[in-house]
């Protein structure tokens, strides 16, 4: 059993999650000159495939803080160098910040994504108030998109609290399974 989950684990990390987002990204049918955010964006796995979808004045907003802790080598630079290497710097914009105190205006994102990285906002309080913000950003009939191991429920009760009916969950399927854990998709329309 732990060698299947480990070989699960494994497989995801380096394999399937890039899939997962790949396909996401796609059946989001992204207008092109659209503007989004990229909650805790890390290397850059949905910062690049949403990258790829754009043209100017489109623009992905890539935030994180850039702790190595929450993820082995994360850094603004080495995330910059993977989008100037694949020709991706017009369209993307690194910025260093707090998913629970967003400096941008309101109404301003056309989607509003997150890949594994809302679970690592502690305590509860603070997820909340880092899916309020995303909230706040987004402009009217746009869409929130989380991909997460935990805490989805909890992200979907907060969007409730907020007024938002029209919310989806999904399994990532075998792409998305980190061991035991199973990545879950939600989706919602402001």
């Amino acid at each position: 059993m732990f060698i299947l989950f480990g070989a699960l684990y494994l497989y995801t990390s380096l394999i399937g999650k890039y899939k997962s987002i790949k396909r996401l990204v796609t059946s989001l049918n992204l207008n092109s000159e659209s503007k989004i955010l990229d909650l805790g964006t890390g290397h850059g796995a949905f910062l690049i495939e949403i990258a790829r979808k754009l043209k100017e004045p489109g623009k992905v907003f890539a935030l994180d803080i850039w702790n190595r802790g929450d993820q082995s080598g994360n850094s603004i630079g080495e995330t910059q160098q993977n989008i100037q290497s694949l020709g991706l710097a017009s369209v993307s914009e690194l910025v260093t910040g707090d998913m629970t105190k967003l400096s941008f205006e309101d109404n301003y994102f056309d989607y509003v994504v997150a890949s594994l990285s809302i679970h690592n906002v502690k305590p509860k309080s603070s997820r909340e108030k880092a899916i309020d913000e995303a909230y706040r950003v987004l402009k009217p009939g746009g869409k929130i998109v989380v991909l997460d191991i935990e805490h989805v429920k909890e992200y979907q009760n907060r969007l409730k609290h907020l007024g938002v009916s029209d919310i989806h969950i999904a399994h990532a399927g075998i792409n998305g399974m980190y061991g035991a854990l199973s990545t879950k998709i939600l989706i919602a329309t402001k």
